[in-house]
């Protein structure tokens, strides 16, 4: 998160919501913001098209019965907490889906499918770009931050680019050229700009001259081979390095593609580049063919063609490692490390396989990839389904790291945005021993007795509303154990949601190779579920515990869990010591205060 450029604003108590709007909208279309703060990977209209389609899998003996309940129930709840879906429904939910297990497939496939109807993607869009309307005039910034979540989450399950809706953030909010936004009702202008219109898009590609060879068999795939470029195009190419034919390369172009936006309609033609090149490999072993990254696209109703480069891949982190910093952690792995036998084979295939998502770029690959270095990570039982087992494993680690995660991510923000101020005022904060500068906001947050140094906080903040929002939405969470544990309960069912929806997709790929529109956001969970999970394996081994084996570590990790939440639950208000707990087991082997961060 990162305060941008306001210099076309009039600063105003009445443009407060538009400027949080402006700023929650920025966040999340950012790649990586922090997985509680993205847009959801599906919504009530999307959500209900997922149940149909798990029905349809269910009837075509793809999947067990037993996955339906998990996905009704997620949907169930999605419109109880939707206002704007539960306004646009005759009857309650309750009269739509009914999980009890009597009911039969066919009558719950013929509500779903009137409930599919009823919330219908662009009846529904129309819907929440009015209630944003509204809310931004009357600055209810919590209703702002749930409804632009949800029409972000709309507008990618549509096909709309995250780039695309970035750029056009970027370009009406903060940059520094652009109409002076003096009043709230420009809103209504800017959702007007990301309305999802379809277009007819014509995409051109630099390829390897390999393609020649299969050039009367690429019209198959709507790709042509051409000997020159138009005019248009050739004109954008010469201003474009990175258009620059080589000598083994050529022009190709994939004609009238319909997308949203240029970036998406890039992503379509690069899918039919795709196929065509796997199809070739299938026949051809030795070489690929290949295609540059940026591509120049003319898109049907804009007066000139535009570049337009591949979006980030799904498997890339905001913080890396430096180069001597990561030979460093790597010396200390291999020093310490104490997992053995079996084990250490099961550890190594892991990170083999996590070598391969990287180095792949395929979406669905990486899911199955993920997916499988999950199971070869966990110990197996034959107790209980392949799907428990997983989330009885996994669990522990992501929720005892939720509130640290949460707490360190801010403290980042925090120091990104004024980092002298900010030690200045932590300093201040009592009782607090050490330079651990996550435990001294956390107790900022949760300590009664610091609301006055929230409040000069506050303050401070002026018109950075996004980051000021966030500070009271944690300090909400962390004003009691009660609080923290109701958090944690909500996140431990979204979070197990997520990790069936990744089995099943998982399985629907393997067994149809069908593909969601959402995939890309259960890789980029898939990965960070991974590496929360890689991560407290190599300190468990590496530290004070010296753990020998994975099954020494899972189980480990479930005592220490259920010590964290028995602590909390004994715990009847917060003070400046018993918090401590929340963040005394941060993660030494990443530091997130040190570290660079990509578009911080």
């Amino acid at each position: 998160m990162k305060f941008k450029n306001l210099s076309r604003w009039t600063i105003d108590p009445t443009l407060d919501g538009l400027i949080f709007c402006a700023q929650r909208l920025d966040e999340l279309v950012w790649d990586f913001t922090l997985d509680t703060h993205k847009p959801l990977s599906l919504n009530a209209p999307y959500l209900c098209q997922e149940a149909l389609a798990v029905v349809e899998n269910v009837e075509n003996e793809l999947i067990d019965a037993a996955n339906l309940k998990h996905v009704l129930e997620e949907l169930i709840w999605s419109v109880q907490n939707d206002p704007i879906a539960k306004s646009l429904l005759d009857l309650p939910i309750e009269r739509y889906v009914n999980t009890a297990d009597e009911v039969k497939l066919t009558d719950l496939k013929r509500r779903l499918s009137a409930l599919s109807k009823t919330l219908e993607p662009f009846r529904y869009l129309t819907k929440c770009f009015d209630k944003l309307s509204e809310c931004v005039r009357a600055v209810r910034k919590k209703d702002i931050d749930a409804t632009a979540r949800t029409i972000v989450t709309t507008l990618i399950n549509m096909g709309m680019s995250k780039k695309h809706l970035q750029a056009q953030i970027n370009s009406y909010f903060f940059s520094q050229f652009g109409v002076p936004i003096k009043s709230a009702d420009q809103i209504d202008e800017f959702l007007q700009s990301i309305y999802p219109y379809s277009h007819d898009c014509d995409v051109y590609f630099v390829a390897s001259d390999l393609i020649l060879t299969v050039r009367e068999s690429s019209r198959a795939f709507g790709v042509t081979v051409l000997d020159e470029l138009p005019d248009d195009i050739a004109r954008l190419q010469a201003e474009t390095p990175e258009f620059a034919r080589g000598r083994d390369e050529c022009y190709v172009a994939v004609s009238s593609v319909r997308a949203l936006d240029v970036f998406s309609a890039q992503e379509k033609a690069a899918g039919s580049l795709d196929r065509l090149s796997d199809l070739y490999t299938l026949f051809h072993h030795q070489n690929k063919i290949t295609w540059r990254s940026t591509a120049l696209v003319k898109q049907c109703c804009l007066p000139q063609p535009v570049a337009a480069a591949l979006n980030n891949g799904a498997m890339e982190k905001p913080y890396d490692f430096g180069t001597d910093k990561a030979s460093k952690e790597l010396n200390r792995l291999i020093r310490n490390f104490a997992i053995r036998g079996a084990s250490k084979v099961r550890f190594d295939r892991v990170a083999d396989l996590h070598g391969i998502c990287v180095s792949n770029d395929v979406l669905d690959n990486q899911l199955v990839t993920l997916w499988t270095s999950l199971e070869t990570l966990i110990p197996s039982t034959v107790s209980t389904s392949k799907i428990g087992n997983v989330l009885n494993q996994t669990t522990p680690f992501l929720m005892q790291a939720y509130i640290q995660r949460l707490l360190q991510r801010f403290t980042h923000d925090l120091i990104i945005w004024r980092k002298w101020y900010v030690k200045r005022l932590l300093n201040r904060v009592p009782g607090v021993e050490g330079s651990n500068t996550v435990y001294r906001v956390l107790a900022l947050l949760a300590i009664r007795d610091n609301e006055p140094l929230r409040a000069e906080l506050y303050t401070e903040l002026k018109d950075f509303h996004l980051l000021r929002y966030r500070a009271f939405q944690l300090s909400e969470i962390l004003a009691s154990p009660a609080k923290v544990q109701a958090t944690l309960s909500a996140h431990l069912k979204k979070v197990e949601w997520q990790i069936r929806r990744i089995y099943r997709t998982r399985n629907m790929l393997v067994h149809s190779g069908k593909r969601p529109s959402y995939i890309r956001a259960l890789v980029e969970n898939a990965h960070d579920y991974f590496d929360q999970i890689i991560f407290d394996v190599m300190r468990l081994s590496c530290g004070e515990y010296r753990a020998e084996s994975l099954d020494d570590v899972f189980e480990l990790v479930k005592l220490r869990h259920e010590k964290f939440m028995s602590t909390l639950v004994s715990i009847d208000r917060f003070d400046v010591h018993n918090c401590a707990f929340l963040c005394e087991d941060l993660d030494t082997l990443r530091d997130f205060q040190n570290e660079v961060w990509t578009g911080a």
